[in-house]
């Protein structure tokens, strides 16, 4: 069974060989920097971050839009009192 090293060597003899690459030019992955691991890690903490967020917000949207289609079968309020209702659900 070949090692995840082996495996990216391996790919990256024979995209050396197809592009004509020199042999004096190292492998790139060959070295894992702390660096791309760091930022690896951050970007993906930034993604799950910023999926978890919309997905809070689009339910926030559609609780606020069901409320707002059942008081349509609702008797008829005045405005203020439809701001007040949209306040309390807002906050």
């Amino acid at each position: 069974m070949k090692t995840l090293s082996q495996t990216s060597n391996s790919q990256w003899e024979n995209y050396q060989q197809l592009e004509l690459i020199p042999s004096r030019i190292p492998n790139p992955d060959g070295k894992a920097s702390t660096f791309k691991l760091g930022l690896d890690f951050a970007w993906r903490v930034l993604i799950s971050l910023l999926v978890d967020e919309l997905v809070d917000r689009e339910q926030q949207v559609e609780y606020i839009e069901r409320c707002w289609a059942n008081k349509e079968f609702e008797q008829q309020e005045n405005s203020t009192s439809s701001l007040q209702k949209l306040w309390l659900l807002m906050n």
